[in-house]
């Protein structure tokens, strides 16, 4: 009885190199380009919102010179606006806490933190 004859090693059909290029390519493409779209469609509602409604700090400019020395007070005075400008440039509303009649804690800045801010 002779057994049977292995059936000859044949080489790969040529085209499939290129589809593993192709799929290599566009599968990690189409999921950086499908992460980017929906996080920009999903910080869309937050932009909108920040440029509508900035966010808002209260600066107490009186309580900053409370008990200081009057050569004292133009220093900070100067200082407080610069950082109110920094601030702005940031996208904040800075208001000076005598223009505001009520407000939640959390939007002033005390004044030992108004230090740190610059």
């Amino acid at each position: 009885m002779t057994s049977p004859e292995p059936a000859p090693i044949t080489a790969a059909p040529r085209g499939l190199g290129l589809g593993r290029v192709v799929l290599s390519i566009g599968v990690p493409l189409i999921a950086l380009v499908s992460g980017y779209l929906g996080a920009h469609l999903a910080l869309r509602p937050v932009v909108a919102a920040l440029a509508t409604r900035p966010p808002v700090l209260i600066l107490d400019l009186a309580q900053a010179v409370r008990g200081l020395a009057p050569a004292q007070v133009d220093a900070v005075i100067t200082r407080h606006r610069a950082i109110a400008h920094q601030l702005a440039q940031g996208g904040v509303l800075v208001l000076d806490a005598q223009a505001v009649l009520e407000a939640p804690p959390t939007l002033v800045l005390p004044a030992q933190n108004q230090e740190r801010v610059q």
